[in-house]
């Protein structure tokens, strides 16, 4: 068996709206959001609001603050 390490928690809201028939746009009563907070560093990255901000930001965190983390990979804070 293999043990697995939470190293961050991803948290998105997907927001509440309402397509407009006319339209076909989305009327957000309230946006999508998405925040990320590193367990390692003790960082929180975001919040960020609105779908597209939201799409590019779950797409790309996982791989970007890895560069921007202040631990080793050990997980021990970095001299």
């Amino acid at each position: 068996m293999t043990a697995v390490r939470v190293a961050g928690a991803l948290f998105v809201d997907l927001g509440e709206g309402r397509e407009d028939r006319r339209t076909g746009h989305i009327r957000w009563s309230r946006p999508p959001r998405a925040r990320y907070e590193c367990l390692r560093c003790g960082t929180t990255e975001g919040p960020v609001t609105g779908a597209a901000a939201v799409a590019r930001f779950v797409a790309t965190i996982r791989t970007t603050h890895p560069t921007r983390c202040t631990t080793t990979h050990e997980g021990t804070r970095a001299a």
